[in-house]
C-alpha cells in the first residue's frame, strides 16, 4: 500500500510541486519565499481527492454489500479533500487549516503549522 501511495501521490504531487513552483518564480518577486511545501500539500490533497471520486464510482458500481455506503463515505472524503487541495494550491488560509486537520497526522500537523505560520500573511494574496 505504501509504494502505491507513493506511486499515485507523493512522487506526482512533488512533481508538479517542482513545476508549479517554477512557474511562480517567474512571476514573484525576489524577496517572496518559496512555496514548493504548498504546492505538494495542495497537489497531494487535490489528487487524493480524484482517486476517492473514483474509487466511490468504482465502489458504487460493483454492487457489493456495503458498497454504497463506502461510496458515500469516498464521495465525502473526495468532497473534502479535493477542493481543499485545489485551493491550498491557490494560496487560502482555510484550505491550508482544513488540508491539515483532515491528514489525522501529528507530525503533518507541526510541520504545516511552522510552514503556514511563517506564510500566513502570503496566504490569500493574488500572486499568480
Amino acid at each position: 500500500m505504501n509504494a502505491l501511495f507513493l506511486a499515485l501521490v507523493t512522487l506526482p504531487a512533488a512533481l508538479m510541486a517542482f513545476v508549479l513552483e517554477g512557474r511562480r518564480k517567474n512571476v514573484a518577486s525576489p524577496k517572496d519565499l518559496p512555496y514548493t511545501w504548498g504546492f505538494y500539500i495542495g497537489m497531494s490533497g487535490l489528487l487524493l481527492g480524484v482517486y476517492a471520486l473514483f474509487a466511490a464510482f468504482y465502489m458504487w458500481i460493483s454492487g457489493t454489500e456495503n458498497g454504497s455506503i463506502s461510496a458515500v463515505v469516498l464521495l465525502v472524503f473526495a468532497a473534502v479533500w479535493g477542493p481543499a487541495g485545489y485551493f491550498a494550491i491557490k494560496r487560502r488560509r482555510w484550505a491550508w487549516i482544513v488540508s491539515t486537520i483532515v491528514s489525522f497526522n501529528p507530525v503533518w500537523w507541526i510541520a504545516n503549522s511552522v510552514y503556514g505560520h511563517n506564510r500566513w500573511d502570503e496566504f490569500d494574496r493574488d500572486v499568480r
